[in-house]
């Protein structure tokens, strides 16, 4: 602008030269021309002349330019974002740019003699801005002030920067030059900033999060008061040093290689692992961080990240491991660790081309120390065979409990010499048995008892290399060679090699021996007693056995799934409710025990035959029984087919007073539907619910779910599978009423059944009609 004045005002001063050199001539040539009084009047009359029109000219030029240096400024001021004020001591506008009227949802011109008030109506906040302004004006002392006004478009608060300068006009009279920015913007991301790092703090103090900096190029360490508290490093320019030298040795590879990771930036920084605070204690922390600034070269200059102490959380999921893979009572491996095991064992056999080899081990005479001295005793020798059992492992042996008095040990990778790994395997079970052999003590924590209890151990053993063999029918060779010893006598151990396994020709033989066993009518029932919450019988499940010619008594697991493959469990099921009925019969006949009730299991292979109800029909009515003491148990399996028929089926056993329990109940998908569609009387508690009821509050919430929908369906509950005192008095707690598992008692002979509701009967119960009662 002051270039614009500049050369304007050159351009006339050369207009005024110009004029007074062409008054300068005329009169140069007045005086030649003229005679000389005339000349001279002239020549005056000349000069007045020329001075007074060189007055009016430098005049009009000077307004002019003044003019436009006016409307250069006017323009500037009109339109620069900035506001321009200049006030009155009453702090009336005296001027104010387009930006302080557009503020105010006015006019400049409208601006002139109203005050701040007048546009906004906010009192205090005029009355603010004029005791500012009066003491400024007071002081005459320019000043720089942060004030706020009201947008009345946006009906808004706006912030300004001010400075402000007390000046006196041309009339002597005090005004106030103001220049403000609008700085609202500035101030809203100030406090947004400052929202957003108290919402990130609250963030971190509630998350309990670490905070850290790193400058890998200086070794500059920040971090927040969490990540102290949490790895008990104060911060100090060592701090990285220090949080180094805290890191437990074993992790220190796998963080030095994520920290390298990052700072290269082909890998995100994630890692789990552990600290050792300065007062010794071990955390686990979850560390995430990335790179946040680099510099010209690519380097990294700044690296942040958060850190989260999962200590607790490492202990849950060892905690939840524990329950999920290892027996409760006794620390070993449970059934799910053990298949894994075994099938991990399988592949290593094979790939190796090494024989491994698998112990089924069982305890005789078990049962009498459970009858004679309580379970809690049973449970102390549990314990401490399981000890001996672990202490006894020369290299990596694998050790588990299946239940009850039941253990498997696995032998993997013993040798490539079939003759070298058959001996090693039968001296380790030798050694097994004479170990197991020998007495304990065994001291009653209820009562003053101690005494020193021997028991005796049968065991049955498989050798195996090739994953020809699955994991079922290893397991099923090893209860067949285990009930061989037991056969035998007891505390003998009975090792089948390949060339053994091959001799018995295990699937054709058995099938085979199946078919005639079922001819010659060798299999039985036994029966495990149910219990109510007085800890009387009120009835039993019937349980088949398979007295086999020359292997002795097996259990359901040695030929269940064959029989079930074969179809043979069709003929094998009308025998076990054969046997079962005429119990019943046996019962009935005494009114002392005529309450006595028989659950029997159903195949859905039994079901699903056409005539399958008329037959069960025809085998009860056949023995005059009262069929209101048989109960069917079924599983969710049997619905596969055609429910339509199951159900119409199940509807003709109930007819003549049969009851239908639905066995495995909580371990399917479709219970619920179950519940309300089909003619079922009671529901079974799967056992595995109750391996950890005490200790896992899904198993403890899943049972408490399936007895409040069985007092929904009005149905009864029975809960199978109970092995503890803590299990049995929980579920009493949560209101049930009917038991079985080996707490009270294993599967047992009719004949024994038979005295033990004899030995009831003594003791003063009764089982007439149902009513259990002393």
């Amino acid at each position: 602008m002051s270039n614009i004045v500049e050369m304007t005002s050159t351009k006339r001063n050369i207009g005024v030269f110009a004029i007074a050199c062409v008054a300068s001539i005329v009169i140069l040539l007045t005086h030649v021309y003229l005679p000389i009084q005339i000349g001279l009047l002239f020549s005056l009359l000349i000069i007045f002349i020329v001075i007074m029109t060189s007055l009016l000219l430098v005049s009009y030029l000077a307004y002019k330019q003044y003019s436009l240096s006016a409307e250069v400024t006017h323009n500037i001021l009109q339109n620069i974002t900035d506001f321009v004020v200049i006030k009155d001591e009453d702090g009336r506008f005296v001027y104010g740019n387009r930006s302080v009227a557009k503020l105010y949802n006015t006019t400049e011109s409208e601006l002139i003699g109203k005050t701040d008030y007048d546009f906004t109506g906010n009192l205090e906040q005029f009355e603010v801005i004029q005791q500012n302004s009066k003491a400024i004006l007071d002081k005459f002392e320019t000043e720089e002030a942060f004030d706020v006004s009201m947008d009345m478009n946006e009906n808004k608060l706006h912030h300004f920067h001010s400075i402000k300068i007390p000046f006196y006009n041309a009339q002597k009279q005090l005004r106030l030059f103001v220049l403000a920015k609008d700085i609202t913007e500035i101030i809203e991301l100030k406090e947004e900033s400052e929202k957003n790092k108290a919402r990130l703090q609250h963030v971190l103090d509630v998350s309990e999060e670490g905070l850290w900096e790193w400058n890998p190029q200086t070794g500059h360490v920040n971090h927040n008061k969490q990540w102290e508290d949490m790895s008990g490093i104060p911060s100090s320019e060592q701090s990285f040093q220090e949080y180094e030298n805290c890191i437990v040795k074993e992790d220190k590879a796998r963080v030095y290689e994520a920290i390298a990771g990052v700072l290269k930036g082909d890998a995100p920084f994630n890692i789990k692992y552990r600290l050792q605070r300065p007062d010794g204690e071990v955390i686990w922390v979850w560390d995430r961080g990335r790179v946040a600034e680099r510099d010209k070269d690519n380097n990294p200059t700044l690296v942040v990240g958060l850190v989260l102490d999962i200590t607790q959380e490492k202990r849950n999921q060892q905690r939840i491991h524990q329950l999920a893979y290892h027996d409760q009572l006794t620390g070993l491996s449970n059934r799910v660790q053990f298949d894994m095991d075994l099938r991990n064992t399988l592949k290593q056999s094979q790939q190796e081309n090494t024989y491994s080899a698998l112990l089924f081990l069982d305890l005789d005479r078990f049962k009498l120390l459970n009858d004679s001295y309580g379970h809690h005793m049973g449970d102390k020798l549990l314990s401490l065979i399981a000890q001996k059992l672990l202490n006894n492992r020369q290299s990596n042996e694998m050790v588990s409990r299946f239940g009850g008095d039941e253990f498997v040990v696995i032998l993997p990778l013993i040798d490539k010499d079939l003759n070298d790994t058959t001996t090693y395997t039968k001296n380790y079970a030798n050694q097994l048995i004479t170990l197991l052999s020998e007495s304990v003590s065994l001291k009653s924590d209820l009562q003053d008892i101690d005494i020193e209890y021997a028991v005796t151990a049968s065991m049955g053993g498989v050798i195996f290399k090739s994953n020809d063999l699955l994991e079922n029918k290893i397991l099923q060779l090893a209860d067949m060679a285990l009930y061989r010893a037991k056969a035998n006598g007891g505390n003998e151990a009975i090792i089948l090699d390949p060339d053994t396994q091959n001799d018995l020709n295990y699937s054709g033989e058995l099938q085979k021996a199946m078919r005639n066993s079922i001819d010659e009518h060798e299999f039985c029932i036994y029966l495990q007693p149910k219990y109510c919450n007085e800890y009387q019988i009120i009835g039993a499940e019937a349980l088949v056995r398979w007295e086999h010619p020359t292997l002795g008594l097996l259990s359901p697991y040695s030929f269940i799934e064959m029989a079930e493959e074969s179809n043979l469990i069709i003929p094998i099921g009308m025998q076990v409710l054969e046997q079962s009925c005429e119990q019943l019969k046996k019962w009935q006949a005494s009114p002392t025990t005529a309450g006595l009730s028989i659950s029997v299991n159903l195949s859905a292979k039994q079901i699903w035959q056409k005539h399958f109800a008329e037959e069960i029909i025809d085998v009860v009515k056949s023995y005059d029984i009262d069929a209101t003491k048989l109960i069917v148990e079924v599983t969710e399996s049997i619905f596969i087919k055609d429910i339509r028929d199951v159900t119409k089926k199940l509807c003709q056993l109930k007819s003549i007073g049969i009851s239908v329990s639905l066995d495995d109940f909580g371990t399917g998908f479709s219970s619920l539907s179950y519940l309300r569609d089909l003619p079922i009387d009671e529901i079974k508690i799967d056992r595995s619910f109750m391996q950890d009821i005490n200790t896992n509050k899904q198993a403890l919430m899943m049972v408490k779910s399936i007895i409040n929908l069985a007092d929904n369906f009005n149905l009864n509950v029975v809960s199978e599978g109970v092995e503890e005192k803590e299990q049995l008095d929980l579920l009493k707690q949560l209101g049930l009423s009917i038991f079985q598992g080996f707490y009270f008692s294993k599967p047992i002979s009719p004949k024994e059944m038979d005295e033990l509701v004899l030995a009831s009967l003594k003791n003063g119960y009764s089982f007439k009609d149902g009513d259990v009662r002393c």
